[in-house]
């Protein structure tokens, strides 16, 4: 059924070991309000006890058409159950609903493979980097390479400080963010977005950035959950990498994570083999597939909406050339349907 009692809710998603950040009901709340999709947060129940979850947005494209996801924009999401027997029911109820809604395809993200059964499709386009913090900093700076080492200590000794901030500092990362997005061809989320995140989430969501004087030069939105941290989204200013800003935004990450106790830092999602990828792996992370599972309507394939598709390296090389202020006002319209 559609649930509508939020501490119920979240009190089954806290109680639950696998469960994820992204399976709390603030996010209804955040992308809602930032992109106004319609969202059915399903539940599975026995008496009055919930027994299963699958937080869904109702997302519809002009490009893609219409479909069902959990949850967009982020990694993870999908059925969160305590038993097989409530992992079914919730997914035939939202195949019930997509084909009520005429949705072209069901896309639910995990962690973890999942046996969903006939009629689903799983693919693993991604992998996310995770590293451990449960051994002290100077242990684990010893295991870096020594290039590493000379990369971390040359933006220390160049005057660069770290800073925490929260709304406030939007403006500096969204600026940062903004340029990275568009030198990589890909459209840029709204900057409410981000307002949106730390304003709801206020002491779990915080944006780190690193300064040389006045001037920022790379910046990272950071969640917190649990005992772990996920740094999402980040940006250098690319006439400052030769100082090595996002080196010291990683380690200052790391050494920050490990004062606080948490046990592992979540780099974020990367696509396996390209040049994110192979900087997250410098750091000594473990790589984790990630699993995402489709249901597909009749006569429609496994959408590909990747800007690392073949098929759009036409729109990524014009993306790239136009003014800064037109990426801005046009990207937040058309990332709003590609999750």
């Amino acid at each position: 059924m559609v649930w509508n009692d939020r501490n119920s809710w979240d009190t089954f998603v806290e109680a639950h070991p696998e469960a994820s950040n992204y399976h709390r009901w603030v996010w209804k709340e955040v992308i809602e309000e930032t992109y106004g999709h319609r969202s059915f947060y399903l539940a599975a129940v026995r008496g009055a006890a919930i027994e299963g979850v699958l937080p869904l947005f109702w997302i519809r494209s002009r490009l893609f058409g219409q479909f069902l996801t959990s949850v967009p924009f982020f990694s993870y999401g999908g059925v969160l159950a305590n038993s097989q027997e409530a992992a079914q029911a919730l997914l035939a109820h939202a195949v019930d609903l997509a084909r009520e809604l005429g949705a072209r395809h069901i896309e639910l993200r995990s962690i973890s493979a999942s046996n969903y059964g006939y009629g689903w499709h799983h693919l693993t386009p991604k992998v996310t980097m995770v590293l451990s913090t449960t051994e002290d900093v100077d242990s684990y700076a010893k295991r870096l390479s020594s290039k590493m080492r000379q990369r971390i200590r040359f933006g220390i000794k160049h005057g660069l400080n770290s800073e925490w901030g929260g709304a406030e500092s939007v403006g500096n990362f969204y600026r940062i963010f903004s340029i990275n997005m568009r030198s990589l061809g890909t459209p840029v989320y709204p900057r409410d977005w981000f307002e949106n995140i730390c304003r709801h989430l206020r002491d779990q969501a915080r944006i780190l950035t690193i300064n040389n004087g006045r001037e920022t030069l790379a910046a990272g939105i950071v969640t917190i959950y649990r005992d772990g941290l996920e740094i999402p989204w980040s940006g250098s200013v690319p006439e400052s990498r030769h100082l090595q800003p996002v080196v010291l935004m990683f380690w200052t990450l790391i050494e920050w994570a490990t004062s606080q106790g948490l046990r592992f830092v979540d780099f974020g999602r990367c696509t396996p083999g390209g040049g994110v990828h192979l900087f997250k792996r410098l750091w000594l992370c473990e790589e984790r597939t990630l699993h995402w599972h489709y249901w597909l309507s009749a006569g429609t394939t496994v959408p590909e909406m990747r800007p690392d598709n073949p098929r759009f390296r036409v729109a990524v090389r014009v993306w790239q050339r136009l003014p800064l202020a037109v990426t801005n006002w046009l990207g937040p319209r058309i990332v709003r349907s590609i999750p």
